[in-house]
Parts: structure tokens; sequence; C-alpha cells
């Protein structure tokens, strides 16, 4: 596993997903794909966020949508 990923490994999921900002885009592992469905579903149903997903390598972006 790369340092990036390593670094991007460690940070929380739904802290993170619920400070953005529309539009703004985070970073995270392959690895955590499923983590980042649920931590997303979660957020659309209790506070109306939504985001898309796009994998890139092994990259997942994250970006906030509304």
């Amino acid at each position: 596993m790369k340092n990036t990923e390593t670094q991007l490994t460690k940070r929380a999921l739904a802290p993170v997903m619920r400070a953005m900002a529309i539009g703004e885009v985070e970073k995270y592992p392959k690895s955590q794909y499923r983590s980042i469905s649920v931590t997303a579903s979660n957020l659309t149903i209790e506070e109306g966020k939504k985001f898309s997903k796009r994998t890139i390598d092994n990259i997942i972006e994250v970006k906030r949508i509304a």
C-alpha cells in the first residue's frame, strides 16, 4: 500500500464527509469503497447530503453534490 493510501485510510469517514461543502472532493483508498457507500447512504438519509463516487486506479474520489 502506498503512503498516500495509508494516510487516507486513517481518516474517519463520517466526520470528513459530514463536513464537506457542496462541490468538495475527498480521496480515499479503494479498499474503503464499501464503508464509503454505507456512510454516503446514511448521510443522505439522515441529513439530506448527497455524494457521487468515482474510481480512478486504486483511489475513490467522493464528491458532495447536494
